[in-house]
């Protein structure tokens, strides 16, 4: 049985390992951003794994996050991972007149 030993104890391989897994909620390419607000930090998921999960007390699915330039924490860094629950699928709002770009 292979183990993954974390601070609070040891983690076993979820039962049928890999074929009882949970269907990703996001895959490759996918623009998200964090939930609840207030954080407003959104990018792309460049990569994922099935890992334990202290808070959850199990197994989930953690995504690395590419930020995109306009979200806030790009200003420090290029890249976060996030936890599947602290993720949502990401639309940004249409342009309005008033932020549309015209060609001169």
């Amino acid at each position: 049985m292979t183990e993954a030993t974390s601070t609070a104890g040891v983690f076993r391989l979820p039962n049928n390992f890999p074929q009882d897994l949970p269907t990703p909620k996001f895959k490759i390419g996918d623009r998200v951003c964090w939930h609840p607000l207030p954080a407003q930090d959104f990018g792309i998921i460049t990569g994922l794994e099935y890992a334990p999960a202290e808070h959850l007390q199990g197994w989930s699915w953690k995504y690395v996050v590419w930020l995109d330039p306009q979200s806030p924490s790009h200003e420090w860094t290029q890249q976060d991972s996030a936890w599947e629950d602290d993720l949502t699928l990401y639309t940004p709002e249409p342009a309005t007149e008033e932020q549309s770009y015209e060609p001169a």
